[in-house]
């Protein structure tokens, strides 16, 4: 009986681990077929990862089932580098394992909400990019809510948000897209949204102050490969400012400046004329050429300071002075 007994134990031990391992189990549909990956964890550490997925395509897919085990073991995360050319398998093997760690207590479960039951702009945007396959090492983009000073024709605040609906870090850089409500004078019928195209530079010193606007558009991307960004506003606007002229003249402005003059800056009051003319081809330009289109102005001013602010909040920064 105690032979038994022994042998009863011990086929315990090796169906729930020795000691406190424990295997997780995330699960997730790849480009050919269901993937699975164990983890195996132990003192709050991932010892051992297992995937399987054989209906992933031979040398494309296959490639990430291989060669993920060794980097999430080796990261002791979800969220690391996706294979060349397997980007579909790779996403999900990391949604799988994302899964399998939140089982296993090494992360938290996505919530809206606070340790208090409150809900914030931070734990909103951390909910958006977490509860489903978008965000950091999913297959989208990372998004987000962000708060922004919204400014009307006779100078009168309000509380808006701006979203963040694209954020992609290049090697010194990061493309954003955000979209803001500016133009409010007009019925809702058409008072359409403006989505701008930005990049924001990621400066050596690691300073936000030193960041700068390195390319800015309401149309085409940098490369003129995509139509990015969308002018919401009035066009013309009621002072008979068009698009174009914006195009032409203000937009291009704010290129090559950075966050230490922008955040200067609260109306397009605050542009000194000098300024506002110096540079090649801008010597007859005149700020107060948009004086009567000051929704427009001035909300470009206030979207670029509240896309500065979440800029800043970027791993790149962290520790920066500013």
């Amino acid at each position: 009986m105690k032979r038994l007994l022994i042998g009863v134990c011990f086929a315990g031990l090796l169906l729930t681990g020795c000691g406190n391992k424990q295997t997780f189990t995330g699960k997730s549909k790849g480009y050919g077929g269901e993937i699975t990956v164990d983890i195996t964890v132990s003192n709050k550490k991932i010892t051992a990862v297992k995937i399987t997925g054989d209906k992933e395509t031979n040398g494309v897919g296959s490639r990430a089932v291989e060669q993920l085990p060794a980097a999430i073991l080796k990261a002791q995360t979800y969220d690391v580098d996706t294979v060349s050319g397997a980007t579909i398998s790779s996403t999900s093997i990391k949604k799988a394992a994302k899964e399998a760690m939140i089982q296993a207590g090494l992360i938290e479960q996505a919530n809206p909400c606070d340790a208090g039951g409150t809900i914030t702009l931070e734990t909103i945007n951390k909910y958006l990019n977490e509860s489903a396959d978008m965000g950091a090492g999913s297959i989208a983009n990372v998004v987000a809510v962000i708060p922004i000073d919204h400014i009307n024709g006779p100078r009168e605040e309000h509380d808006f948000y701006a979203f963040v609906n694209f954020k992609y870090k290049a090697r010194n850089f990061i493309k954003y897209q955000v979209t803001y409500l500016s133009c409010t004078c007009r019925s809702a019928e058409v008072n359409y949204w403006s989505t701008a195209y930005v990049e924001l530079t990621l400066p050596k010193s690691g300073n936000i102050d030193d960041s700068v606007i390195k390319y800015l558009s309401f149309d085409y991307d940098s490369e003129g490969h995509y139509l990015a960004g969308f002018w919401g506003d009035s066009n013309p606007t009621p002072a008979g400012a068009t698009y174009e002229d914006f195009k032409k003249e203000y937009i291009p402005f704010f290129v090559n400046k950075d966050y230490k003059y922008i955040k200067t800056l609260n109306t397009s009051d605050d542009i000194a004329p000098e300024d506002y003319s110096a540079g090649e081809g801008r010597a007859n330009y005149k700020i107060d050429s948009f004086a009567g289109s000051s929704v427009s102005t001035n909300n470009i001013i206030r979207m670029l300071n509240a896309l500065y602010k979440y800029h800043s909040e970027d791993e790149f920064f962290a520790g920066s002075n500013s």
